[in-house]
């Protein structure tokens, strides 16, 4: 197996194994249950969770301090994930946006917040802005301006007022789709 191959399973594999993850941060932002205690938890139960839990834990932690802090307003996790697909018929493409966090703040307002964990790259404004593109297309029936994206580990966000959309996204997340199947297909035949 190429280092190249290996890298794109253990991407694959990193990402089922966050769910539980998201799944715990979605109780400790209202208050039900404590963030760390179940980081804990989860590494007692999976020694492959020693070092990048505590980072996104901390990642998780440092974010709603640094944006509670200032607001202190009363935050509601809506218990239904949202969830939407965007479709390319004609390159055969269907991007999945999963288990996205919909929160209400005061409520007055919701925010629907999807995660970037990857370690490695860092999630560049190019990247949160064609993936604000991405949820906007594949979540409809919701306000596009609450949509947000979290690179947990770089503890940074990306919204439509911070990244605002150029009118070219579609073009750039086509062009980048199929440029990564490509990769994917060369990798398969090596």
């Amino acid at each position: 197996m190429t280092v190249e191959k290996m890298k794109v399973a253990t991407e694959a594999k990193a990402a089922t194994s966050i769910k539980p993850f998201w799944s715990d941060v979605k109780k400790h932002i209202p208050g039900d249950a404590d963030l760390s205690e179940m980081t804990d938890d989860r590494i007692r139960s999976n020694k492959n969770f020693t070092r990048l839990y505590p980072l996104l834990k901390d990642g998780v932690i440092d974010l709603l301090g640094a944006k509670l802090c200032w607001s202190n307003d009363p935050v509601q996790i809506v218990p239904k994930s949202v969830h939407g697909n965007l479709q390319f018929g004609d390159i055969g493409g269907i991007i999945r946006i999963r288990d996205a966090l919909r929160a209400r703040v005061r409520g007055e307002y919701s925010r629907v917040v999807y995660p970037y964990f990857s370690e490695d790259p860092a999630l560049p404004d190019e990247g949160g802005r064609l993936g604000l593109w991405a949820m906007q297309q594949a979540l409809t029936e919701l306000d596009p301006n609450d949509m947000r994206i979290i690179d947990i580990l770089r503890r940074t966000f990306f919204s439509p007022q911070t990244t605002p959309l150029r009118g070219n996204e579609e073009i750039a997340f086509r062009e980048n789709y199929i440029s990564l199947v490509a990769e994917w297909e060369r990798l398969k035949l090596e």
